[in-house]
């Protein structure tokens, strides 16, 4: 039987994760930190806290501060005091988890071009 190309996939993304210090993370965090790359990278603009509650998709806000706090410990994200105001905190990924995503896209890379031979 042909392998499923979903479940390639879906089996590659997995062993990725596992081998590296994503492994740590749960699903909620790990999406967060998506979120917030993500954001990062197409927004001119902070990105602030209260903008991470409201459109991460994530039910509870007790649970987005939860995984804040665990992607802070694990120092993938940095969430720091927005100078124009105070009470607004900034959220951005932290050097390190900027090189970890680059490290992941070029295994990606590698792996879909190790398909087309």
């Amino acid at each position: 039987m042909k392998t499923n190309s979903w479940l390639e996939v879906r089996r590659f993304l997995q062993e990725t994760i596992d081998g590296s210090e994503l492994a740590k993370l749960d699903d909620i965090s790990l999406r967060l930190l998506d979120w917030v790359v993500t954001q990062s990278s197409r927004a001119a603009a902070p990105l602030f806290m209260q903008s991470l509650v409201l459109h991460a998709n994530v039910a509870s806000p007790a649970t987005i501060y939860k995984s804040v706090s665990k992607l802070m410990d694990q120092r993938m994200i940095e969430v720091v005091v927005d100078p124009e105001d105070t009470r607004r905190r900034i959220v951005r990924p932290s050097a390190i988890a900027l090189k970890l995503m680059d490290r992941l896209g070029s295994r990606v890379d590698t792996w879909i071009k190790s398909l087309q031979h």
